[in-house]
């Protein structure tokens, strides 16, 4: 759920460990079906996924899944709490023969205790030097994607729509029902909160009446701050159910229709008809448009 996220940074570092590293296929109807068909109804869209990616990749023969149990990512925050039971709840689903590498990611404190539980978990594999070196290269690799994705701002078009939400569903093209590229067959030019630095973004809720616990929420509020004087409109994507996602919704759509931007609200699960959304994609463009021209 955050390979979006890191995929660079743990790529980088299991392969320095001498592993070699298999990903599962982009998502895809079977996947998602698998998925469906295991995991427990009350399940959000992103962990029905999950399990079907799990499945795909022990039908292709892995015995090893890397699967942390992601606590916090920055200091004083947290993540969606489906994150700190994802290795317990995966074991349910894959037969015994393979095993889950599930080390605990933990930065509530301070950032570096991240450096502290990958190199604990490296060196379950190879010596204490070895492991520095590979997390070294590792973070300096993560460290090189993240500036190239700040530095990589769209083209012009004809509508600017920041796009917000968690990176499970905008970088995933089927369980976001394509809205990236939907939205550049309308010609508009997009933003996201990757695009803003981290030590950014956390100046940048300051403004708030109070910190955001969550991380994505933090990363999605500060973006708008960073964007709003840039952008014609708002597009918030969550996955039904997620509470935290509902949150970050209300408190970016009231930030919104202060600074008067006006804002499209999609929720999204497996039944989600990618034809409604081009709809509604088209009808909020065209809103954008008359407001601009008018």
């Amino acid at each position: 759920m955050y390979y979006f996220h890191y995929h660079t940074l743990w790529q980088r570092y299991f392969e320095n460990l001498g592993f070699k590293v298999v990903v599962s296929p982009p998502t895809n109807k079977q996947i998602l079906g698998w998925g469906l068909s295991s995991c427990v109804d009350g399940a959000c869209l992103a962990v029905k996924s999950l399990v079907g990616h799990s499945q795909a990749l022990v039908k292709q023969g892995v015995e090893l899944l890397f699967v942390p149990k992601i606590v916090s990512v920055s200091r004083r925050e947290y993540t969606c709490a489906n994150f700190l039971g994802l290795p317990d709840l995966l074991r349910q689903y894959l037969p015994a023969s393979v095993s889950i590498l599930s080390p605990t990611i933990d930065a509530r404190k301070n950032t570096r205790t991240l450096r502290r539980s990958y190199l604990s978990l490296g060196m379950q594999f190879a010596s204490s030097l070895a492991a520095r070196r590979a997390w070294r290269d590792a973070a300096h690799a993560q460290h090189v994607m993240e500036q190239s994705a700040q530095s990589q701002f769209p083209v012009q078009g004809k509508l600017k729509i920041l796009v917000l939400g968690p990176r499970y569903l905008i970088d995933d093209p089927y369980l976001s029902n394509n809205l990236c590229g939907h939205l550049q067959n309308l010609g508009a030019a997009q933003y996201t909160a990757g695009q803003v630095p981290e030590e950014a973004s956390v100046q940048l809720v300051r403004v708030l009446a109070k910190p955001l616990f969550w991380s994505d929420a933090r990363r999605s509020a500060s973006a708008l701050e960073h964007f709003i004087q840039r952008i014609d409109g708002v597009i918030k994507i969550a996955p039904f159910g997620c509470g935290a996602e509902s949150f970050a919704s209300v408190l970016i759509a009231r930030r919104a229709c202060e600074r008067q931007v006006a804002m499209l609200d999609l929720i999204v699960d497996e039944h989600t008809s990618e034809v409604g959304m081009i709809t509604r994609l088209e009808a909020f463009c065209d809103l954008l448009e008359r407001k601009k021209s008018g």
